[in-house]
């Protein structure tokens, strides 16, 4: 695996991105103004915390009901690089080089705030996410920025961004996951 993409595997893994996608995840002001619903904060929130859910459980079509066709990443303020679009197959593959790697991950996401109308949204939240590798692990503590859309299957995320606030434990446990994934493949 190449340093480049070995560093995209890695970031997609951390589901993040930073404050300076701020532009490309801000809502629209031309847009409906629409009040958004108890039903539809309910299912934003859902969104969110299921993806860091389902992810540390490896039930990868359960993400995949969550995310839009289309996803943009920026994982910058973890691992430098370029902010990412890609498909949601393409991301979900991204994850599953990486996370299966680890004996075990845990993506703690708290104070969702949900902004929006109509069929854009944004939701604030922060995350503590840890990776356990053998009796090392790394623990990243960051803010999360989600921008929604609604499609006619529901509210669908189309971009994830992540600021990171602090970090503790082993960085390199990533590399060694992505080794097991890669070793357990051939």
């Amino acid at each position: 695996m190449s340093p480049v993409t070995r560093r995209h595997v890695l970031a997609s893994a951390v589901f993040a991105a930073t404050s300076t996608a701020s532009c490309a995840l801000a809502l629209s002001t031309t847009q409906s103004t629409a009040a958004l619903t108890v039903e539809d904060r309910t299912a934003i929130a859902e969104a969110v915390a299921g993806i860091g859910l389902y992810a540390d459980l490896r039930e990868w079509n359960r993400i995949k009901s969550y995310l839009a066709a289309r996803v943009t990443t920026d994982y910058t303020s973890l691992f430098g690089g370029e902010v990412a679009t890609s498909d949601r197959d393409a991301l979900i593959a991204q994850w599953q080089g990486l996370l299966p790697g680890f004996d075990a991950t845990q993506h703690l996401i708290t104070n969702i705030v949900i902004e929006g109308a109509g069929k854009d949204a944004v939701a604030r939240s922060h995350v503590r996410a840890t990776h356990w590798f053998d009796t090392r692990f790394w623990t990243v503590g960051a803010s999360y920025l989600h921008r929604l859309v609604r499609t006619p299957e529901g509210w669908r995320v189309s971009a994830i961004a992540i600021r990171r606030l602090y970090e503790d434990g082993d960085r390199a446990v990533l590399a060694a996951a992505a080794d097991r994934v890669n070793a357990a493949a051939k």
